[in-house]
């Protein structure tokens, strides 16, 4: 059974806990200016409404993200591997073809290469991700329509033994998410130089 998952959601008129994505999407999903976060208990997800920093979940977690730079093909792609919030390592790069989903494909990448460090180093992990899809497609609850998402769900099959998913709202300040948003918007800068 999977683990109980608490969702605090806060925006100028309201702060509320739900239980469910769906509940949380509901009250998020074109709403501006609102934020929200998925916590393992509903202490922590108190805590985060009340402006107070939650204590940094123990354990392999590890951050991905990836952008994109209009007018340039690839996409960016990052990850950070943390335990016990210390980094133990990262990496980033470009997408090796241009991108047909302008950032997804770059967070997929992230993924896959996140899945793959962890493989090589026979650790288990949790994926932290602010993009949906990156769990979504590979646990089966989204189709797989576009070509990105299919070879993600191809390239991604063999690792998920190795992980467990987290969905974390993006440009909230969690600090490991903003340092691979950095990364993946780096990498892109960095290819653009050497072209």
């Amino acid at each position: 059974m999977p683990k109980q998952k608490f969702y605090a959601v806060k925006s100028e008129n309201e702060k509320k806990i739900v239980t469910t994505w769906d509940e949380c999407l509901k009250l998020t999903h074109g709403v501006k200016g609102v934020l929200f976060k998925s916590f393992g208990s509903r202490e922590e997800a108190q805590a985060w409404l009340d402006g107070m920093e939650a204590p940094a979940p123990d354990g392999i977690r590890v951050f991905v993200d990836g952008s994109f730079s209009p007018g340039f093909g690839p996409a960016g792609w990052a990850f950070v591997v943390t335990e016990d919030d210390n980094e133990l390592a990262r990496g980033s790069g470009i997408t090796a073809f241009d991108a047909e989903s302008r950032n997804i494909d770059g967070e997929v990448m992230a993924s896959f290469q996140a899945m793959r460090w962890l493989d090589a180093h026979d650790m288990k992990g949790v994926i932290c991700h602010d993009y949906e899809g990156i769990a979504r497609w590979a646990k089966g609850e989204w189709q797989a329509k576009s070509n990105i998402a299919k070879m993600y769900v191809a390239a991604a099959k063999p690792y998920l033994h190795r992980v467990q998913f987290e969905k974390v709202a993006a440009h909230t300040g969690v600090k490991w998410n903003e340092l691979v948003d950095k990364l993946a918007k780096e990498a892109i800068a960095k290819a653009k130089k050497c072209k």
